[in-house]
This record gives structure tokens, sequence and C-alpha cells, in this order.
């Protein structure tokens, strides 16, 4: 008994660290500012916003007011609160477990909670789903105990976290429903237990009454109102949940031999249970699937699915998964091979999530510091819903106007066309999701009035930060450009130049995988010779041979697209912002910048230098050193 008691702590100890290290990884996404949001105010102004039903259950807003108050609100003590109901969780599966099976496959049950995609992800995010998770199974556990051993405290115990469980998340209540099944197994001929049971939920439904009278009015007059609901079949629920519990994939990403090795595993261990003769355990395949087949017919009214708003069933399908492993390993050992298999899979999947940003959170971390890094002395933040204004403001740090986007957003040139009288430059953010407003028009209408500076997708696109330039001239040289005097035959002359990194690796996978960008400013003058050609600007990286690693982006409409350069005024600099796509591929070590004109665009007619530099081409000025990074 102690021998595999102490794989158990090792275990816990693992999730803990786990959990800890990587907690600050990822910054807050949408809905976890939002948390914070709605906890921000007194108690009794938390109180009155938590209440509402939007909130799906205000027992956590309700702890993270407190716990905020307690610990402080950086990121990591904030989703800390998420880490602890994580955590306990683990022990509770455990004797959960231990009790209704054996201690071999509460270790195993163990072993697959500390290092599922799933409970992590969870457990790394300041929302309701670790706490709904906790208790859940350990309302389980105390109705087990409460059948088994009676006395009124263990009732009013488990009366109490079945109270929690609905009030953590609403989904619970299909739990509850599902505890009704187990509680005819657990009282089989014990008419005095399950008396008392009946006794405790009347009491419970009495106390609940609001939340049943918000359940019924949610099933009859729901009206969809996110974009991305949709009506699920059962199938892909099962699957969709599979892959969720220990893959955290979408029925959408996962393939079906993924599935099967857990699929086969659950399977395996509902049928074992004929052979043990234990009634008891069955609560167990009731708790995994009855929450399930009761949601699903709601779901043809109210197409609300995801797979954390039925994680309450995460623990049972666990420890179903771990009894499999168990009893086809006794059958025949070698099929325990299947659990390091599983493993294997489970943990790539913690892998792709602590490192692969195309899957984790919206990083409005770097969105802020991007901005903060890049912005000029008068610009102005846009952001497309009041949502991502909490998100982005929790973040950033700089001097620049923020503007939550308040107008109508498919006609948003009225506001555009104000900027420009007050302001330099234009951030707007948008999040992926736009459920504010989908199909809205601020990005088109700002194409169509001002040229872009840069853009930025964080994450695959969960987060779009475009730039724009209002005011295209200044009358000097801003603090921190460096001065040049080049001349072109054309007329156009270099007066200065910025760039945004002198050393930096080839590749990026946060915002444009897999090529880096270099964003580098130039300040242009147009002389009095200037001859009307048309022409487009290069900016190239390039080596000691003059091969090319890497060049501007070609945009259009760009700068010269709405301001073409017969318009540039003779006595002011015009600002032009170029954003170099590296090739990812290109070696570390020592490069520079060159500028050059291509008459119409064509890149093998350019504009001869004024005055050229001896042992350089005729036609092209070669300027900054920029190192790559190994």
């Amino acid at each position: 008994m102690k021998r595999i008691r102490w794989p158990a702590l090792l275990l816990l100890l693992v999730a803990w660290a786990l959990r800890t290290a990587t907690l600050t990884l990822q910054s807050m996404w949408i809905d976890e500012v939002m948390a914070l949001y709605f906890t921000r105010g007194t108690f009794a102004e938390t109180l009155h916003t938590i209440v509402r039903p939007e909130h799906n259950g205000p027992l956590y807003y309700l702890l993270l007011f407190w716990w905020r108050h307690l610990v402080g609100d950086s990121d990591f003590a904030v989703r800390y609160l998420s880490v602890l109901f994580s955590v306990l969780t683990i022990p509770l599966l455990y004797q959960l477990a231990r009790r209704l099976l054996t201690e071999r496959t509460a270790v195993l049950a163990l072993w697959l909670a500390a290092f599922s995609p799933f409970t992590l992800w969870f457990a790394q995010e300041a929302k309701m789903y670790a706490l709904h998770m906790w208790a859940a199974t350990a309302s389980t556990l105390a109705l087990l105990e409460a059948f088994r051993k009676g006395r009124w405290w263990r009732w009013a115990t488990y009366a109490l976290l079945l109270s929690s469980t609905l009030y953590s998340h609403f989904f619970g209540g299909f739990l509850a429903l599902a505890q009704v099944a187990m509680s005819g197994i657990l009282g089989w001929k014990q008419w005095r237990r399950w008396l008392a049971y009946s006794l405790t939920m009347s009491l419970l439904a009495l106390a609940h009454t609001p939340l049943l009278r918000f359940a019924w009015n949610v099933v009859r007059y729901y009206q969809p109102q996110d974009i991305w609901r949709y009506f699920v079949p059962l199938k892909d629920i099962a699957r969709d949940l599979l892959g969720q519990y220990f893959y955290r994939l979408s029925y959408l990403e996962v393939n079906p031999w993924l599935l099967s090795l857990p699929a086969v595993f659950l399977i395996w261990g509902i049928l074992a249970l004929i052979r043990l003769r234990r009634r008891d355990a069955w609560i167990l395949p009731v708790q995994a699937l009855l929450p399930v087949l009761v949601f699903y017919p709601i779901s043809f009214r109210a197409p609300v699915y995801s797979a954390k708003y039925l994680s309450a069933i995460a623990p049972a399908v666990l420890i179903l998964a771990a009894w499999g492993i168990e009893r086809m390993a006794r059958l025949w050992r070698p099929l325990g091979i299947g659990l390091a298999v599983l493993g294997l899979l489970m943990v790539n999947g913690l892998v792709r999530d602590l490192t692969d940003p195309a899957v984790q959170r919206g990083d409005w971390r770097f969105i802020a510091r991007y901005v903060e890094t890049h912005e000029g002395p008068n610009d102005i933040v846009v952001i497309s819903a009041f949502y991502c204004d909490h998100a982005f403001r929790r973040y950033y740090h700089g001097h620049s106007a923020i503007f939550p986007f308040e107008a109508n957003p498919y006609e948003p040139e009225f506001i555009y066309q104000g900027l420009p009288e007050q302001y330099d430059r234009m951030w707007l953010i948008l999040h992926h999701d736009q459920a504010m407003a989908p199909g809205n028009r601020l990005i088109e209408a700002a194409d169509a009035m001002f040229p872009r500076i840069t853009e930025q997708y964080p994450n695959a696109g969960q987060i779009t930060m475009i730039a724009y330039q209002l005011r295209p001239t200044v009358p000097a040289l801003p603090e921190g450009a460096r001065t040049l005097q080049v001349c072109f035959q054309n007329g156009l002359c270099l007066a200065g130049y910025q760039v945004d990194a002198t050393a930096l690796p080839a590749t990026e996978n946060l915002s444009h995988p897999p090529s880096n960008w270099l964003h580098v400013t130039l300040y242009w003058q147009r002389t009095d010779a200037f001859d009307g050609v048309r022409f487009r600007p290069l900016v190239r990286l390039i080596d000691s041979s003059f091969n090319v690693w890497g060049g501007n982006m070609d945009r259009h409409p760009d700068l010269l697209d709405h301001y073409p350069p017969e318009n540039w005024p003779t006595d002011r600099l015009v600002e032009a912002h170029y954003d170099l796509n590296l090739n990812p591929v290109t070696p570390p070590g020592h490069y520079r910048l060159e500028v050059s004109l291509a008459v119409n665009g064509d890149e093998n007619q350019r504009v001869p230098l004024v005055d050229p530099p001896p042992g350089m081409p005729p036609d092209r000025w070669v300027f900054e050193d920029i190192r790559i990074l190994p």
C-alpha cells in the first residue's frame, strides 16, 4: 500500500509544479479579463453584476473577488486560484477511484489527470472550470461516503458541495440529475439512506428554486447570440469530449486513430465493471455518460455545446480509462504498453499547448508591448469592442489615446474622417470572434482612407492589429531618427531613418510565422527637381555580396497610392513605413540594409543616386548594420 502511495504523492507534486511553473506563459484572454472586470468594484457591486444568468454561475466570481483582495491582481496571483482547485481535484479523484476500484487504478487515474492537457489548460485560466471539476468530484465522493456511512453531517457536506457544483457552472445541473441515478445504485436495499438523500435533495430544490426557474426559461426562450454556436450531433459530442479530455483537440481537429486508444480503454473499463461485481462502481459510467445524454436533447433547443461546459464528467472519464488500462494489463501484460502510448500522446498535447502560439490564447501582452515600442508621440488606439479594450489596457503602459469603437462598425468612415485632425497614426485592434459586430467594416474603411504602417496577427490571427498613417508629413526628424543626406536623380532625397531592431532572429512563431519582420521608417523629402516619374521604394536586407535575404512587403494601396509624391510639400518630410519580411533560412551573421527606387515598379530599372559612394552600386544606398541571431 505504502509503495503505491509514494508515486501518487510524487505525481501530485509534479502536477502542482507543472501548473505553477508555466502559469504566466500566456497572457490573459478576453474571458479572464472580463472576470476581473466583473469583480472590480465593491462587494455589493460585484454581487449585483454576477447574479445575472449570462455569467454561467456566480460562485467563482465571489471567490475571485475576495481572492484578489488577498493576493493581488498579477496574472500569477489571479490564476493561482484555479491552480489550487485543479491540484485539489487530483487527490479527490484518487480517493474516489481508490474507494470504488483499486489502488493501482487510483494511481493511474491520478497520472492521467496530472498530465491531461485539458486539466492543465483550465488550471491556468482565471475562470470557473477548475472549480467546477473540483466541486463535481468532491460532491460525488461526498455522495458515496454519505450512502456508505450515513450521519447528518455527511449529507450536509454533500448538499454544500452539490450546491457549489451548481453555482460554479449552471451545467452542473446535469451532474445533479446524474447523481439522482447514482443514488438509486448506492441506495439499493438501503431505504433509510435513500430517504435521507431524498430529503436532502428536496431541501436543495427549495433553496435553488431561482436556479431551476432560470434553467427552464433558458430552454424555453433561448435565442442564439454568438455566431459560432450551432447544433452538434451526439457522435461529434462524444468524439469532441474524448479529444478534449485527453489531447485538448476538438472533434474537427482530432484524427480517429488518436481517439481509438482512450475510447478502447474507456469502453473496456465500463465492460470490466460487469466482472467486478461491485454495484457502487457503476456510479462512474453514470457520471461519465448521463450528463451528456441529458444535455443532448436540450441542445436541440439551446445549441450551446462546449466540452468545458461538461467538464464535471472529466474525472469519471479519466478514472474509467485508468480502470480499463489496469484490466487490460491484467488480462495480458503487454497491453499495458497502451498506457505509455497514451501518455506520450497526452504529453505531446501539453508540449503543443505550452510552445505553439497558434493554439494558445490570444496574446494581448504582445499587442500592448508592440504598440508601446512602436507608437509615436501623438497616436490613437482604436479597439473594436469594449471587452477588447479591457484586455488591451491590462498590459498597455504607453501614452497613446485609447478609443473603444462605440459608433456604427458597419459605417466607420464618419469616425475615421475626424482622426487626422488630432492624431498622426491609428492602431486598429480587433478580436477574432467579432461577436459584437460580425462582418464589420473597420478594416475595409480604414484601408480605403489611410495607408498601412504595419500589421500583426498573433496566435494565428486570434487578434488583428493594423496600424495606419493618418498624417504622413512631419516638420523635422523625430527624436531617435538617424540623419541621412542621400538624393536620387529623380529629385527625391532621404533625410533620415529609423529601424525597430538591429539584432533579431530570422524566424518568428507568434505573429506571422515562420518569418520575422524588421520595421524600417524612412523620411523622404521632395525637391523642386522631382521629375514626376512613378516609382516603388525597395528596402532590402543584403549580405556582403548583395544577395537579398529580406524585402519590404508590397501593400496596396500604400503611402504612394494615397499620397503621391507630386503632392508632397518641399518644406516638410514625408514619413514612410516598411515591413521587411525576412527569409526564415537566413544564416546568422551580419547584414546591411539598402534602399533603392524601382522605376514604375520594375526592379531591373532603378533610379541612380546623385552622388553614389565609391565601390557601391550607383542606384542604391546601403546603410545600417543588422545582425541576424541564431
